[in-house]
């Protein structure tokens, strides 16, 4: 053999195998999220047909620690929101750009009366 594989899609390729490029294709812009769980869904069926029944429980496997991965980030981050809004205040002067502001005094010296 003297082709060299130059795109590591190329290298799955065999006799009797052909890429999908379905497979490694973004997901398509929506903000539908039943569509996107149909598109994994689409997307595993898919793998379970094109690499056999072996290939197919590692990729599953994969795709669960992904979502455990991504579900646990979520956790963290909304843990950190709730732990900053509960925190009891600092002692001393609070300064904020939506603080209110009130007018200290009434008279303006450019007012004529």
């Amino acid at each position: 053999m003297t082709d060299a594989v130059t795109d590591p899609a190329d290298a799955i390729t065999g006799p009797g195998r052909s890429t999908i490029p379905s497979f490694v294709a973004p997901l398509p812009e929506t903000e539908d999220p039943a569509r996107q769980v149909g598109e994994i869904f689409r997307r595993l069926s898919g793998c379970h047909a094109t690499y056999g029944e072996k290939a197919f429980v590692r990729i599953v496997a994969a795709v669960l620690v992904a979502l455990g991965r991504a579900a646990m980030e979520e956790a963290e981050a909304q843990a950190l929101r709730l732990r900053e809004r509960s925190a009891p205040a600092r002692p001393g002067i609070r300064v904020s750009a939506t603080a209110r502001r009130v007018d200290f005094d009434a008279w303006d010296p450019g007012d004529p009366d």
